[in-house]
C-alpha cells in the first residue's frame, strides 16, 4: 500500500523521466566517510546538495542560500536529530517538546532520552521554563497550515515542513525558518 505522503506514489512518472534526471557520481568521489568535512551535514555529497537546493529555488518553498541541507532516513531520524541538538545538557531535567495533534510522543520518547521529554498538547502547556514545539505545516494527515500555539515565551520551534511542495498546496511564499 502507498500512502500520500510515500515518495513511491510517483514512481511511475520517474520511470518515464528515464535518465533525464540521473545524478552521476564518479567512483573516486564516494572512497571516504566524509563527502565535504568543511560542511554541517559531512557525509552529504556536494552534487546532491547542489540538486537539492535547485529542486528548491525551482518550486520556491523554501530559501537555500546560506543555509545547509541535512539529509536522514525518514523523518523521525531528523525529528530525533533535532531534538538532540536543540536541547540544553546542563540541565537538572529534561527538556519539555510539544506538539498540536496529531502528536509526537511516541517520536520524542522513542530514544528515552534525559535531554527531552514529551511534554503534551501545546496549548495547553503552561510549564515554565525552555520548551521545543514541533509546527507541522502542512499537518500530516489532514494538510492544515498551522500557525504557532503555545502558553510560554521561551521555547524554540521546530517546523516541519515536509509536505510544504506544490503536489499538496499552493506554494504562497518560501519557508525560511526551516529547522
Amino acid at each position: 500500500m502507498v500512502t500520500v505522503a510515500d515518495p513511491v506514489m510517483y514512481e511511475s512518472y520517474w520511470q518515464k523521466m528515464g535518465n533525464m534526471c540521473d545524478i552521476t557520481f564518479s567512483g573516486y568521489q564516494s572512497l571516504s566517510y566524509f563527502a565535504n568535512a568543511k560542511y554541517l551535514c559531512w557525509f552529504l555529497e556536494p552534487k546532491r546538495e547542489e540538486e537539492i537546493k535547485k529542486l528548491h529555488n525551482v518550486f520556491g518553498n523554501a530559501v537555500v542560500d546560506d543555509h545547509y541541507v541535512v539529509v536522514g532516513t525518514g523523518s523521525s531520524q531528523l525529528i530525533q536529530a533535532a531534538l538532540y541538538a536543540l536541547s540544553p545538557t546542563d540541565e537538572p531535567e529534561p527538556i519539555s517538546v510539544v506538539s498540536a495533534a496529531p502528536f509526537y510522543p511516541e517520536v520524542t520518547d522513542f530514544v528515552r532520552s534525559g535531554l527531552y521529554k514529551w511534554a503534551g498538547v501545546a496549548r495547553n502547556f503552561e510549564k515554565d521554563g525552555p520548551y521545543i514545539k514541533f509546527i507541522t505545516s502542512l499537518n500530516n494527515p489532514y494538510g492544515f497550515t498551522r500557525e504557532i500555539v503555545v502558553n510560554g515565551v521561551q521555547g524554540t520551534l521546530i517546523h516541519d515542513f515536509a509536505y510544504y511542495w506544490p503536489q499538496y498546496t499552493a506554494i504562497t511564499s518560501p519557508a525560511t525558518n526551516m529547522y
